[in-house]
């Protein structure tokens, strides 16, 4: 118990939960819990457009706002998690076809599951009990079976654990993986273009980043380290460099850079390049944010308050294009077409503010902030 309360007490801190800034941008972002954490993307109401759910770490709740589709927010309802929520996650846990949301709870040990009645609502609630300090979630179907299974990173223990779903919302353990020490930020790809689902593992502690390749059985092989920059954060996945296999662009924020790791398709990854930021970054979003055809990126930064923008041509090179100033330190991204015009626009967390932001994407590489209804 002592060392679960130290680890807490560690990242509380680590995350800068001291000095909440008030007022500043409110006027162009949506209220989401104190220290919003992570962010989540789907259509939980089913009515063809975007959703955001946001984890807010230090008011154990989870946040979902239901957008209008025109870069607005219907609707605002918060539900209760365990204590400490870093992280959000969505997916059908119970195969009825709507998307259910999964919180990982450092400060409680613990993952809370909410099943979705189809209209964007949360009623039932499951608790799993069974972690250290869970960081990171991903839903997929790691067995093949058509139902969804699980697998959480535990930052004490450095390893991921992987669960089979019952297809009914119901999971048990049959795994469990070494990576990286204190792993940070999990995703999921096919690195090793075999349709199976892969697992990457960023690492604080270690600064690598881990790989861990599907069997297609539930199973995973052993991970694999990849050395990065100082303290990995966010990854984006695609192929950035035109050969037809996936790479990774991870922000690392002790270099204030984001490394660029050309895969091989066959799970291996190599530096290939680094590009600079801004002042501590986290998150990413890749997205054609310039409308040529080719992968962009956006990285938040959260000592600087400002986004870079990175347009890409395509063969692992990118271009720096102007700053976005913001109002606060975004934590992380999510990317998505909010507005219905087509182009490809930003989900802004706020640390400090308490908020999410929608930022609309001009398809040139700019963003401008949409205002909230009312």
């Amino acid at each position: 118990m002592r060392r679960k309360q130290w680890f807490w007490g560690i990242l509380l801190c680590g995350l800068g939960l001291g000095g909440v800034l008030a007022g500043l941008g409110r006027s162009s972002a949506h209220e989401a819990g104190r220290f919003p954490h992570s962010v989540t993307l789907g259509d939980f109401n089913m009515d063809g457009h975007l959703d955001l759910a946001v984890a807010a770490s230090a008011e154990r709740k989870v946040t979902v706002l239901l957008g209008d589709g025109k870069g607005g927010v219907m609707s605002n309802h918060s539900y209760a998690v365990g204590r400490g929520p870093v992280w959000v996650t969505a997916g059908d846990l119970d195969g009825d076809g709507h998307l259910d949301l999964v919180s990982t709870n450092s400060g409680a040990g613990s993952a809370t599951l909410y099943f979705n009645d189809g209209k964007g609502r949360f009623a039932k609630r499951q608790d799993m009990k069974i972690f250290q300090a869970p960081v990171a979630a991903v839903v997929g179907d790691f067995d093949r079976d058509g139902r969804m299974d699980l697998s959480v990173a535990d930052t004490l223990l450095s390893r991921v654990l992987i669960f089979r779903g019952d297809g009914k919302g119901e999971f048990s353990q049959i795994g469990e993986y070494p990576v990286g020490r204190r792993p940070h930020i999990m995703t999921e790809a096919d690195l090793n273009k075999d349709g199976l689902m892969d697992l990457l593992v960023t690492s604080l502690g270690s600064h690598t980043i881990s790989v861990l390749l599907g069997k297609g059985d539930g199973t995973f092989h052993t991970s694999k380290g990849v050395k990065v920059g100082r303290f990995p954060h966010y990854m984006a996945i695609a192929d950035f460099t035109g050969d037809a296999h996936p790479d990774v662009a991870v922000v690392c924020a002790g270099e204030d850079a984001v490394f660029l790791l050309a895969g091989d398709g066959k799970g291996g990854l190599r530096k290939l390049a680094e590009f600079p930021a801004g002042f501590n970054p986290h998150p990413i979003a890749t997205a054609d944010f310039t409308g040529d055809g080719q992968l962009d990126l956006v990285v938040g930064n959260r000592s600087s308050r400002d986004l870079t923008v990175l347009k890409g041509d395509g063969t692992g090179s990118f271009t720096r294009l102007a700053d976005v100033k913001l109002p606060d330190d975004p934590i992380v991204l999510a990317t998505g077409d909010f507005t219905g015009d087509g182009k490809p626009d930003l989900a802004v967390i706020f640390a400090s503010l308490d908020a999410a932001g929608i930022y609309r994407g001009d398809g040139k590489g700019g963003f401008q902030p949409m205002a909230p209804p009312g």
